[in-house]
């Protein structure tokens, strides 16, 4: 697969800010991530991280993971939302230990700190929700569980937990994901939920029918005898480390956009084939210090595609913490143009 260095110019320009106190009414004021898909009514569904009902990261009613929906068909103004799982407040759509001890040992009862989303697709009526068990945010390799796959029939009103999980074995690649539908399989892209794990990312694939059976997931991989095939042993087929992905197919086109934590900025990059080449790295969204006039954000992370997205106007949805005062804590909308050449 190629590997190259990144073109460093940001191409996206802002457009809003989609939370704070436009999701105020549905007691969503800090929150993260946001990632979005299209539900089998045509509504997008954001699926946020940890949210609270007051300003910052600590605050009110922590929630999470929570969804808002959208009907916003330009995007150019920026998105809207019209309807919170939960009705009035949105309401923490998972269960979620929210256990502050951060204990040592992962085995221990009671380890889970918070549940976070990751990425979502909808195959017929059904929405299925790749959600991460967070055992600490203390480390900085922030440890997670495992990996497990939630679904809801009714436009994200209600959602259940499947027997679909997947273990932390130790700096697993297969905690962090991002799906895509296409000709009857759901591609995965998954790494490490550590942003200083050197790992990658790996490609698996499971037919739609099979989607909750991890024993149906076959890898793309190396092997020295027949080179890249599906079905062999799972190999890094981009560069770790890296942060929340976002993968899906536009106008026939791969898309991946992501946080990549060495170059402090978010990324883009295309591929004819998902199992093909990758595009070098385009910066999107730079990293800067706060109160920087040269076009940076301070201490960005996530990326995630907006499904209504086309190459010639793509839009990301970007999570903005200031980790010191805690406050903003917030998600960005961007737009760009990609060239999928």
């Amino acid at each position: 697969m190629r590997i190259a260095g990144s073109k460093t110019t940001p191409a996206a320009t802002f457009v809003k800010e989609v939370t704070g106190g436009a999701t105020r009414r549905w007691g969503v004021r800090g929150t993260d991530l946001g990632c979005p898909t299209r539900l089998a009514d045509g509504r997008v569904a954001f699926f946020f991280g940890d949210t609270f009902s007051s300003r910052g990261r600590h605050g009110r009613r922590w929630r999470s993971p929570v969804m808002l929906r959208s009907t916003t068909t330009d995007l150019r103004g920026g998105v809207e939302f019209e309807s919170a799982a939960g009705g009035r407040t949105a309401r923490e759509i998972l269960p979620n230990a929210h256990d502050v001890r951060e204990l040592p040992d992962r085995e221990s009862a009671g380890t889970e700190f918070t549940v976070v989303p990751a990425d979502a697709v909808t195959i017929g009526d059904r929405t299925y929700l790749s959600v991460v068990s967070v055992h600490s945010w203390r480390s900085r390799a922030w440890p997670t569980n495992f990996t497990y796959l939630a679904w809801s029939d009714d436009g994200g009103d209600n959602w259940h937990r499947s027997p679909a999980r997947w273990d932390n074995l130790g700096g697993s690649l297969d905690q962090l994901w991002t799906m895509e539908r296409h000709d009857g399989y759901v591609y995965v892209v998954s790494s490490a939920f550590d942003r200083t794990h050197p790992g990658g990312m790996i490609l698996r694939r499971v037919p739609e029918s099979c989607i909750l059976e991890p024993a149906a997931y076959e890898h793309w991989g190396w092997d020295r005898g027949t080179g890249w095939a599906w079905g062999r042993p799972a190999t890094p087929i981009l560069p770790g480390p890296v942060g929340e992905m976002c993968l899906r197919r536009i106008d026939g086109t791969w898309v991946l956009a992501y946080f990549d934590p060495t170059a402090y900025a978010i990324v883009t990059r295309t591929a004819a084939r998902i199992d093909g080449l990758w595009s070098e790295p385009t910066v999107q969204i730079a990293g800067g210090d706060w109160g920087a006039t040269d076009g940076t954000w301070a201490q960005i992370y996530g990326g995630f595609i907006h499904p209504a997205s086309t190459l010639d106007e793509l839009h990301l949805f970007v999570s903005q913490w200031n980790t010191t005062t805690g406050d903003p804590y917030r998600v960005l909308q961007f737009a760009t143009r990609l060239d999928a050449g």
